[in-house]
């Protein structure tokens, strides 16, 4: 049995917002070769007169024997969904009804600069996803007679639910996502799994495998190979279903989680290709990533309120283990919330202080903010200081960098335990419930204290740094940073041991990142005398400049990108990453 046209249809179907449908379309028209010239989204708070979307392209959607068949056209698509998906009473009469709308279509000229665009045939088409009702049948029959004569100078077609899955299977769904029986089902397990489990679906990882692995990457003359744009246009699409289906179950998480996968795999496949400098390609991904801020916009929209009261990030159904579930939470969603306002930072000159207000009031609100569980939370904990500073904030980098000292030296000295530097929750929740360290716990080791011993520095707290050093060396406390091996002036390149990927190709491909050394941080000089805070500082500034990498990913305008990988991948960051704050 082919499940394809059941797939697209019950997606179409589930499309209940009119924007959603807006959103859609346009994609299909690329796929079908049309040049789109005006979309609702262009339009917004403007209006159409019946025109949502304006294109131009060859009409191959009357009978072959039509002598207008493969004519170049010009097309005026009027979009309904959402409750007006059926053609119904209510949908044709209403006010902006399709009544209204195909009237308007035709009375009101559409201006732009197009070539000959004047002198192309005209053909409005009605798109809906849903059906004719017989109530309306009768009337609607007459309507379009009337006001679109076979003899005049407008064509009409109408497009429901029918030709809408006939026209996405065979144009787009079935140009790369369900092209055999593999994808088919790869597809449809996404689709019906994907609210069942907190991590991302091994079939979703495989199938943007496929999509990404079945064509090699051999260049163009001056315009994009059709298989390409139906590659980009179909991430578009697949982006845009988890958004919906995300939608659906009234969590945007999901939506979150698959997208940052995507955009991940799908800027690891532009650095493999060495596509960043490419403009059309890069297009087309900056179009992904754009949907993409989008939805993590909507994503704090919504949770921020609730992250923001007073314990807002705590579960109430997490059970016993909820003390390590809350902070594990609470790292998560900073780290995230930081990189979405880095993003912003990045594009807006007016970001200031002020801007930084949604951090620091779900700071306060989850005290755990301040309670790092297992190494890897250096990474939010950086992200935190840098934004901080980035805007001037130093009163507010020093109390959060305050409070992780507090909690550091209180996790030590009372429960005997620092963050496991393994990174294993399940071994913070075995010590946490049997009150023993697991055999794989370690926390000898803290290169997130190495990270704190530089900061209290750049930050000047000379009294922190005396208490943290003694308490470290006290402590026997081992601390270093990991170095890649592939700085510019690096001396240890020959130990590379992936030599087909390089820095930034690993970053956003490989969970398991070591291509690099443990550089240790003394605070003793000469093994003996403890280090003061001004040769400390000295130290710090030598290794400024210790790993320094020329990233194709800032070259090409996206600097965050990479925090996103750092993020996803869960990789501590690379010292260059805050040694830049050093002055």
């Amino acid at each position: 049995m082919n499940i394809k046209p059941l797939i697209v249809k019950t997606y179409l179907e589930s499309l209940t917002e009119e924007r959603e449908l807006n959103r859609i379309f346009p994609l299909l028209l690329t796929s079908l070769n049309m040049e789109v010239l005006s979309k609702p989204t262009e339009n917004k708070g403007f209006q159409e007169f019946g025109k949502d979307i304006v294109a131009v392209g060859k009409d191959i959607f009357v009978d072959k024997e039509d002598p207008s068949y493969g004519k170049k056209k010009r097309f005026y698509f009027e979009l309904k969904g959402g409750g007006d998906r059926d053609v119904s009473k209510n949908s044709f009469y209403k006010d902006y009804g399709i009544q209204q709308s195909l009237t308007e279509a035709k009375l009101v000229p559409f201006k732009t600069d197009y070539p000959n665009f004047d002198s192309l045939p005209k053909k409005i088409v009605l798109v809906h996803n849903g059906v004719l009702k017989g109530n309306i049948r009768d009337v609607y029959n007459g309507f379009i007679l009337n006001k679109f004569p076979k003899s005049g100078e407008f064509e009409y077609d109408r497009w429901d639910i029918e030709k809408l899955t006939d026209l996405f299977s065979d144009n787009l769904f079935g140009a790369y996502i369900l092209t055999d029986e593999n994808t088919t089902k790869l597809f449809n397990k996404v689709l019906i799994n994907l609210n069942t489990s907190n991590n991302i679906l091994i079939e979703f990882v495989e199938l943007l495998n496929l999509l990404f692995e079945k064509e090699k990457w051999e260049g163009y003359k001056s315009k994009l190979y059709r298989k390409w744009v139906l590659l980009f246009e179909t991430l578009k699409l697949i982006s845009f279903i988890i958004y919906t289906e995300a939608k659906g179950y009234n969590n945007f998480d999901i939506a979150k989680k698959y997208l940052t996968h995507l955009i991940i795999r799908y800027w690891y496949w532009i650095l493999k290709n060495k596509l960043e400098t490419d403009t059309k390609v890069m297009e087309y991904f900056t179009q992904t990533l754009k949907f993409y801020f989008s939805v993590l916009a909507e994503y704090f929209i919504r949770t921020l309120p609730i992250a923001s009261i007073p314990n807002g990030l705590s579960s109430e159904h997490s059970g016993r283990y909820e003390q390590v579930g809350y902070t594990k939470r609470t790292f998560e969603y900073l780290q995230y919330l930081c990189f979405f306002l880095n993003h912003i930072r990045y594009y807006d000159t007016r970001f200031t202080k002020e801007s930084t207000k949604p951090l620091i009031n779900v700071i306060s609100a989850n005290t755990v903010s301040m309670r790092p569980l297992v190494d890897i939370n250096s990474v939010p904990i950086i992200d935190i200081l840098k934004l901080y500073i980035s805007v001037g904030d130093n009163t507010n980098a020093v109390s959060y960098l305050k409070g992780v000292i507090a909690y550091l030296k209180y996790g030590k000295e009372k429960l005997n335990r620092l963050p496991d530097a393994q990174n294993n929750y399940e071994s913070i929740i075995r010590y946490t419930v049997t009150g023993e360290k697991p055999i794989y716990y370690s926390d000898s080791t803290s290169p997130l204290l190495a990270v704190i011993m530089e900061y209290v520095a750049i930050l000047n707290l000379e009294e922190e740094y005396y208490d943290l050093r003694d308490f470290i060396v006290e402590n026997k406390i081992d601390i270093g940073v990991f170095t890649p091996h592939h700085g510019v002036n690096s001396r240890s390149k020959k130990y590379i041991e992936n030599v087909d990927d390089d820095l930034e190709e690993q970053l956003f491909s490989n969970d398991r990142f070591n291509d690099g050394y443990q550089h240790d941080i003394s605070l003793t000089k000469d093994f003996k005398d403890k280090l003061s805070f001004e040769d400390f500082k000295k130290d710090l500034e030598k290794r400024k400049d210790e790993f320094q990498y020329e990233y194709r990913t800032d070259e090409a305008g996206f600097p965050f990108l990479k925090d996103l990988a750092h993020i996803y991948f869960q990789t501590p960051y690379f010292p260059d990453k805050w040694r830049s704050d050093i002055k």
